[in-house]
């Protein structure tokens, strides 16, 4: 995910994969590999009301969203790229039971897997460091221009049950909320709780609403043009849905929003993750995550 500059805010980074990236380019991150466990079953209800339908990315000078592995050139709202991180478990999976791995620091680029779960860690420049924990995963950032931090299942699946609580304390443009993409289409999408500065995606693409987990989220249709993405420089469509009022901790039922966008015709392809992400993009912060996938 990335993040943009508004007209009087920081200018807007681009997307990328890192270097080990399936079909992402040489300098961003995203990766393969899944987590273990089952799938847990989708709960909550969801009703949606159409609004105005427009595909236009989001408007320029406006912070838009910054993806794992963001490149430094301007943008609208931007994707992450993809990598070819260690795939070590493959079904649709989740949190596991207990945990009695050591936390694990990493202060640059990373990809692995950590108490079941796949972990990702990006920055172009900047200070910062992620921590992974047996309940989920801490991340610290400053003066950086671009940095992510996610945890979560690959390739994980529609059914998926997010639950999870932060510490979250960003000081300038950041997000919290599920995060990943799809193939067939190419789809970058992104359920987001919580926000830093600037709510994402900039007002415009909004097709509608959809109430899920307590509360209501609008949904947005943006576009990013030969940008990167996990299968390398592409265009693509990036599908939000973006809760009207912050929180920092609850339930995300991932299939709530699925079905909804499915239903104002945003179609997402074949899963290549299901991540609880944090971001930060040209600003300080900090986030303490506990999270859990069924």
């Amino acid at each position: 995910m990335a993040c943009s500059g508004s007209d009087d805010g920081p200018g807007e980074a681009g997307s990328g994969g890192s270097s080990a990236g399936t079909g992402g380019s040489t300098a961003s991150s995203a990766t393969t590999g899944s987590g273990t466990g089952g799938a847990g079953a989708a709960s909550g209800s969801t009703s949606v009301t159409t609004g105005s339908s427009t595909t236009s990315s989001t408007a320029t000078g406006e912070p838009a969203t910054t993806g794992t592995g963001g490149s430094e050139g301007p943008a609208t709202s931007s994707g992450t790229g993809g990598s070819e991180g260690p795939a070590t478990s493959s079904a649709a999976g989740g949190t596991p039971t207990a945990c009695t791995e050591a936390d694990k620091e990493v202060c640059s680029d990373d990809i692995g897997v950590h108490c079941g779960l796949t972990y990702e860690y990006w920055k172009d420049r900047g200070e910062g460091c992620l921590v992974n924990t047996a309940d989920g995963f801490s991340v610290e950032w400053s003066n950086i221009n671009n940095l992510l931090g996610r945890k979560g299942v690959r390739p994980g699946g529609k059914d998926h049950v997010v639950t999870y609580e932060a510490d979250y304390r960003p000081n300038g443009n950041s997000y919290l909320g599920v995060y990943g993409w799809t193939t067939s289409p190419l789809i970058e999408y992104y359920i987001i709780d919580s926000w830093g500065n600037w709510r994402p995606p900039g007002g415009e693409g909004l097709v509608g609403t959809v109430e899920s987990d307590g509360g209501t989220y609008d949904i947005y249709k943006t576009q990013r043009v030969n940008q990167p993405s996990i299968e390398g420089t592409a265009t693509f469509y990036q599908f939000w849905s973006v809760r009207k009022e912050k929180r920092t901790s609850g339930t995300i039922t991932v299939a709530n929003h699925f079905n909804a966008w499915e239903r104002q015709g945003l179609t997402l392809g074949t899963f290549y993750e299901v991540s609880l992400v944090v971001e930060g993009y040209q600003s300080n912060g900090s986030a303490d995550v506990k999270v859990s996938i069924e």
